[in-house]
C-alpha cells in the first residue's frame, strides 16, 4: 500500500471509531497501551483537534502533559468532550511514521497541529 493511502486508512479508522470507545482523559492513562502508535485527540462534536505518533502511547499523555489539552481547555473544551483515538503501529523506522503522520495532518489540517512541511 503506498504510504499516502496507508495515511488515509489509518485516519479514516481514527475517525470512525466510536466517541464511547476513545480513551478518556486521566492522570495515568493506565488503560492506553504502551506501545507505538499514531492517535488523534478528539472532541464529541468537532473532530480531530491534533494529531500524533507517540513510540510509547502511556508515556506519551503521561509524562508531563500534552499541548493540545492545554490549547484545548484554554478554548473552553470540556475535557468530556475530548478523547484519544490511537492506531497501534508496526512500522520498520520512526521515520516511516514521521511520514504518516505528516501524510495525517495535511489531509485533516487539525486545529492544533503545527503545520509540517
Amino acid at each position: 500500500m503506498r504510504l499516502e493511502e496507508e495515511a488515509q486508512s489509518i485516519l479514516n479508522r481514527l475517525v470512525s471509531v466510536p466517541f464511547e470507545e476513545c480513551y478518556p482523559l486521566s492522570r495515568e492513562f493506565s488503560d492506553m497501551p504502551t506501545t507505538a502508535g499514531l492517535y488523534a485527540l478528539r472532541h464529541r462534536e468537532h473532530g480531530i483537534l491534533y494529531i500524533g505518533l507517540a513510540i510509547a502511547l502511556r508515556r506519551r499523555f503521561r509524562d508531563g502533559g500534552h499541548k493540545a489539552f492545554l490549547w484545548a481547555l484554554l478554548d473552553c473544551y470540556s475535557p468530556y468532550d475530548l478523547r484519544i483515538a490511537v492506531e497501534l503501529l508496526t512500522i520498520q523506522t520512526f521515520q516511516q511514521g514521521d511520514l504518516l503522520e505528516t501524510r495525517m495532518i495535511q489531509s485533516a489540517k487539525p486545529r492544533y497541529n503545527v503545520r509540517k512541511k
